[in-house]
């Protein structure tokens, strides 16, 4: 069996299963030796494939694979059939807005329509973002796959931009429940000082996350006008979800 299909049974392996696999059993259930397991997993650990867990030492498939699922098509769709529906959202808002998808272990912006009175604040943020921090991070990270979730939780470093950033694992995970009970999302200076963002989600039907949007401008502009800005956002979303169903 060569190098590829070897990789392939790993994969294949990993997929059918859903949750972690041992490396002796792994071995087992594929027919490769240990050690070619054991070198082909630590090669797909270090390029995003698999993941393995610190604790168990179980091997599971990464998001970076799993973030396959969402091809360059949906992409491409979300992008085409968005751009008029956020300058709407920016005309109305007076604020930045920005539709996002999760894009390996970070968040991607994908469309982004700038107000001219916070222009500054659409040249300054980037466009990947961590999953932990931000009111799109946090929304994409509250409704990704579980191994995703599991990941930014309990393996991944996080950063801390701001005294407001999450890096408490228990704290992080208190926030993703209380986003996934209010369908939306809020941060205030967690990666940007001076800077507040609402988001909402568009969902799968499985309820995994499609694309969030989100509007962010200076905190004291932002923060007073959540309610108002978070229907504009729910509207937009809309809008956008029919448009796609359309297709």
């Amino acid at each position: 069996m060569n190098s590829a299909r070897n990789i392939m049974a790993l994969i294949e392996t990993l997929l059918s299963d859903g949750g972690e696999i041992g490396l002796r059993e792994l071995s087992a259930r594929t027919g490769v030796p240990k050690s070619t397991v054991q070198r082909f997993l630590a090669e797909m650990q270090e390029n995003g494939w698999v993941a393995q867990d610190k604790r168990t030492q179980g091997y599971r498939i990464g998001y970076k694979l799993l973030s396959q699922s969402m091809g360059w098509t949906q992409r491409l769709k979300l992008v085409t059939q968005s751009r008029d529906i956020l300058r709407e959202v920016c005309s109305r808002s007076g604020q930045c807005v920005s539709l996002c998808t999760l894009d390996g272990y970070t968040g991607m912006v994908i469309g982004i329509s700038n107000s001219e009175k916070v222009t500054e604040l659409g040249s300054a943020h980037p466009k990947t973002f961590p999953l932990y921090c931000t009111a799109c991070g946090k929304l994409l990270l509250a409704y990704a796959p579980e191994p995703l979730r599991k990941y930014i939780l309990y393996t991944a470093e996080r950063k801390s931009y701001s005294d407001a950033t999450i890096t408490d694992t228990q704290t992080l995970q208190a926030e993703l429940e209380k986003i996934r009970c209010n369908s939306y999302a809020t941060s205030s200076g967690e990666l940007l000082y001076g800077a507040a963002e609402i988001a909402v989600p568009m969902l799968y039907p499985d309820q995994t996350v499609m694309a969030v949007m989100s509007i962010a401008g200076r905190a004291e502009s932002v923060e007073p006008k959540f309610g108002e800005y978070r229907a504009l956002l729910v509207e937009g979303v809309r809008e956008l979800q029919e448009r796609l169903e359309n297709l």
